[in-house]
């Protein structure tokens, strides 16, 4: 496949690698007292069935459209376009340490637990790199065009630009409603 052998992919895959060992050596490096806080509430929350789903939902949806909004915008603007991998990072520095929370919390039900939200993420990067190859590919076509002086439809690349947008903002929208309703309901029985 043509986006597997690009470069750009591979790129945002190893940047979304480093993330993930940034995010992993902030645990280690940071006061384990403030996080346990945070996580027991939302596990408690879950286990006595007083997570809130609609606004659980309400914060996935939010958190996946603004990620994704921003990297369809940035391949708009040329010059941005590169921050996506500032994104992915991010996306890997959060997922690095939200597992080793888990698993130094809950030590082996923490395993469990960090399987059944590490697949949900895994699927939210997977769609997230997707979109940022789309985006810096579609902004690096754009300023070639642009540099060389050639003429190219920008209505039907444009349009192609949107669709892509939509399928992969659907596919998260499916995400969000996984992660709530299904990845918590799972996390009950482990817990």
């Amino acid at each position: 496949m043509k986006i597997i052998r690009s470069r750009i992919i591979k790129l945002l895959i190893i940047t979304f690698l480093v993330g993930v060992l940034l995010g992993i050596i902030s645990f280690i490096l940071i006061d384990k007292n403030y996080i346990n806080i945070d996580l027991f509430n939302y596990i408690d929350l879950i286990k006595n069935n007083k997570f809130n789903y609609l606004l659980g939902l309400y914060n996935s949806v939010k958190s996946n459209i603004i990620s994704s909004f921003i990297i369809w915008i940035f391949g708009i603007i040329f010059i941005f376009s590169m921050f996506s991998f500032i994104i992915i990072a991010f996306r890997g520095i959060s997922l690095g340490f939200m597992i080793s929370s888990i698993i130094y919390a809950f030590r082996l039900k923490g395993l469990l637990i960090g399987l059944i939200l590490l697949i949900n993420n895994l699927f939210n990067i997977s769609i997230l790199l997707l979109l940022s190859y789309y985006s810096i590919n579609f902004s690096i076509k754009s300023f070639n065009a642009f540099r060389n002086n050639r003429s190219i439809n920008y209505k039907d690349f444009f349009i192609k630009y949107v669709y892509i947008y939509l399928i992969l903002v659907s596919l998260l929208l499916f995400s969000s409603l996984f992660e709530v309703y299904i990845s918590s309901n799972l996390i009950k029985f482990v817990v």
